[in-house]
């Protein structure tokens, strides 16, 4: 994983535990799914 990859994921992280919408948390959780699925 790089570096800019792992901010990516980091942030995604950061922002899904602040997240109050249950839809939005769900897009985020899918973008966080999918960029880990990419780094396999």
């Amino acid at each position: 994983m790089s570096s800019l990859e792992g901010k990516r994921l980091a942030r995604l992280y950061e922002l899904l535990e602040r997240e109050q919408d249950p839809d939005t948390a769900a897009a985020l959780r899918w973008a966080v799914f999918t960029l880990e699925q990419h780094l396999k």
